[in-house]
């Protein structure tokens, strides 16, 4: 799509098909805090729709239809849209970089293959001194639907790769978090084709970003193609061979706390508020990011300290003295890997069940990859591939074919059928852990799953909320 409207027009009525998408919603949740009158659509209801139905937002539901009497149309790419007339359309990132362009905001966008929801939510905490605007694909917590606007100069922006939609966006600092095979259906294999959508990003446009925050990872991979094509931007770097260092100087159920240096110079201790090692890098890139805006380390520290967890992200469901049960958004070997890796440190004492159900329409999952990131589990549950299986997508049967793989490697694993009895491990007297982990379209089966678990072994009474 392409931004047909003039550049210093913002439209009254803006329509945002597929409403309820965790990627559209924080785009209408700005339309709305901007003053728009806004309308969307969605093919199936979900806990978003609710939120905007209860704000005011006339949804329909069942089918992408627009109104005649808008402005503008907004969608992504994934979603036909039936449209009766000819119309405005962008995708969501060009109306998020037209409205904050507008209210002249100076964009900070996180990109990266994965974690990008919750490094943005952190490195927006982060900023809280100088009260950033956001627009975030998850639920974080403090913000209506990922989105908001405030009086701020700046915007944290969830920068997404897919079809090079953040090659809509003009931001002034980047920080590309990490870069592993993802979006094969675009990208291609490997990281070849991210290296070179990110290169474009960073180095070409109108007003490439003058700062660019990465760990050493990605600077392996990206520096010779930055160099190549000739940026101006500042990099900083950080890990091996960088100028900043990370020093993990403690973990424990709570979270992580880190000193962080530059050239050997103490850049102050911090502490992110959840577990996990794999929240440590984007931590470490939004304080960096804060000190080139000369931010006071005690302001980064005490926004750092509010940072919690989006929707999705180790959410707890249910918890008591014998069961905790876990629902998280994993759905590549990375994250599965970086979640075990947390709520080991969260419960370092309970058994620890994985069920996961990581089935793209779009990619074919590398079984191969899985048995590795799964292996700190105690037991594995894979549920069925179901409506996921589809042309140039999963094989029926790749769950059967996981669940063998996994127990070829030495893990406890089942193949979860519908309604079957769950077979749930001893957990002693130290009990268990379940979690669920991939994508939101899963939500109904998790739900069933959670249900299943708290019925088996837990207390209802004491759920997690009440």
């Amino acid at each position: 799509m392409t931004n047909t409207l003039p550049s210093t027009t913002l439209p009254t009525a803006v329509h945002f098909s597929g409403l309820g998408g965790k990627g559209i919603a924080p785009a209408a949740s700005l339309a709305l805090a901007a003053g728009m009158r806004v309308t969307g659509d969605d093919l199936v209801p979900n806990h978003r729709t609710d939120i905007f139905t209860a704000h005011g937002v006339p949804v329909a539901l069942g089918v992408n239809h627009m109104p005649r009497d808008v402005d503008l149309l907004v969608s992504s790419a994934a979603v036909p849209v039936n449209t009766a007339a000819p119309i405005h359309q962008m995708g969501r990132l060009e109306f998020v970089q037209h409205l904050f362009s507008e209210h002249r905001k100076r964009i900070l966008a996180v990109a990266g293959s994965l974690g990008k929801s919750t490094a943005a939510a952190m490195v927006h905490r982060i900023l809280s001194r100088v009260a950033p605007s956001a627009y975030i694909g998850a639920d974080v917590p403090g913000l209506l639907c990922g989105g908001e606007l405030t009086t701020g100069e700046w915007a944290v922006v969830e920068a997404c790769e897919y079809r090079s939609a953040y090659s809509a966006l003009t931001p002034e600092i980047v920080i590309a978090l990490n870069m592993v095979q993802n979006h094969e259906d675009d990208l291609g294999a490997g990281t070849a084709g991210f290296e070179r959508s990110m290169t474009r990003f960073l180095t070409e446009g109108p007003t490439p970003p003058g700062l660019i925050v990465m760990p050493s990872e990605v600077a392996g991979l990206m520096s010779p193609h930055l160099a190549a094509a000739g940026t101006a931007g500042q990099i900083e770097v950080i890990g091996a061979g960088g100028p900043w260092q990370v020093h993990v100087l403690r973990q424990d159920t709570k979270g992580s706390t880190f000193r962080l240096t530059h050239g050997g110079r103490d850049a102050g201790t911090w502490t992110v508020p959840a577990p996990g090692p794999h929240l440590i890098p984007g931590a470490a890139c939004g304080i960096v990011s804060a000190l080139h805006l000369g931010l006071q380390t005690s302001d980064i520290a005490a926004g750092l300290a509010d940072f919690r967890l989006p929707g999705r992200r180790m959410s707890v469901v249910h918890s008591d003295e014998r069961l905790v049960v876990v629902d998280d958004n994993a759905r590549q070997p990375d994250q599965v890997r970086a979640l075990i890796q947390a709520l080991r440190q969260a419960h370092p004492d309970r058994t620890l069940v994985v069920a996961v159900a990581p089935w793209g329409r779009r990619n074919k999952r590398d079984l191969t990859a899985w048995p590795e990131a799964l292996s700190g589990a105690d037991a594995v549950w894979v549920l069925p591939v179901g409506d996921n299986a589809a042309p140039g997508g999963e094989d029926p049967d790749a769950d059967v074919r996981l669940t063998a793989l996994l127990r070829r490697s030495g893990t406890v694993a089942h193949a979860i059928e519908n309604d079957m009895d769950l077979p749930i491990p001893g957990g002693g007297a130290k009990g268990l852990v379940i979690a669920t982990a991939g994508y939101d379209a899963n939500a109904a089966e998790f739900a069933t799953l959670h249900r299943q678990a708290v019925n088996a072994l837990g207390s209802p009474a004491q759920e997690a909320g009440e």
